[in-house]
């Protein structure tokens, strides 16, 4: 409750100062083929409290983790549906497809091919650092306009397990190099937790802090509600 009423105060302050502040529901869907590949589907929709608008993305990847770390390092939580041993790199790829919903229907499109390199540091006392570098080919509009992007996020999280439940708080940095604009052009700076009880759920609740010259706002606050479903083969199963 006090995360709740925290979220909220955090938003009418974002209005009262003429920032924007949005809600994003998200629904990601996992799909474990073995102890190194996944495949995966995320479902996110930006909803414009001001406005009332709403876009849906739809991204499809695929995964592949190896290599060991350091310091042993289990998670039952966060982008791992079961205990195991985190693995020091993944390389991930993937296709999305965006576009405006209701009213605002055709007033933004998007397809975009993506590849992502994670690197994982375990440190002493189950606190994981990873880094991603993230590449995205894009093409924007009706008549599709081509432009890249390029990511660097460094996130900071931890595992706290209390019975059946596992709580995974985290805090990451994003910086966005644009090639429309040939500059850094947006930073998001998040703070949140994924919590799960069994196997097949998760539930995530973040704030998002955003700078962006070239949106709308250039300070916005967003409350992002992610529900993870888990899924895996016979194979991935018998494996454990």
């Amino acid at each position: 409750m006090g995360i709740i009423i925290s979220l909220w105060l955090t938003i009418n302050k974002a209005r009262a100062q003429g920032a924007a502040a949005e809600f994003w529901p998200e629904t990601d869907i996992w799909y474990k083929l073995n102890h190194s590949w996944r495949l995966s589907a995320f479902i996110p929709i930006t909803k414009y409290n001001e406005s009332k608008e709403r876009d849906l993305n739809v991204y499809l990847q695929a995964d592949y983790a190896w290599g060991k770390t350091k310091h042993l390092l289990f998670r039952r939580m966060m982008d791992e549906n079961k205990v195991k041993v985190i693995n020091a790199w993944m390389i991930r790829g993937g296709i999305m497809e965006g576009w405006s919903l209701g009213d605002n229907s055709g007033s933004y499109s998007e397809d975009m091919i993506f590849g992502e390199m994670h690197s994982r540091i375990p440190l002493k006392g189950g606190v994981l650092i990873s880094q991603r570098m993230r590449l995205d080919l894009r093409w924007l509009g009706q008549e599709p306009e081509y432009s890249y992007r390029l990511r660097y996020r460094v996130m900071i999280e931890d595992e706290l397990n209390s019975g059946k439940f596992s709580i995974v708080p985290y805090v990451n940095a994003e910086p966005y190099w644009d090639s429309r604009y040939e500059s850094f052009s947006r930073v998001r700076l998040i703070g949140g937790a994924t919590l799960a009880k069994g196997s097949r759920f998760a539930y995530e609740l973040n704030l998002t802090y955003q700078y962006d010259e070239h949106y709308y706002t250039s300070n916005l606050y967003a409350v992002n509600v992610i529900i993870h479903i888990f899924f895996e083969t016979a194979r991935a199963k018998a494996a454990k």
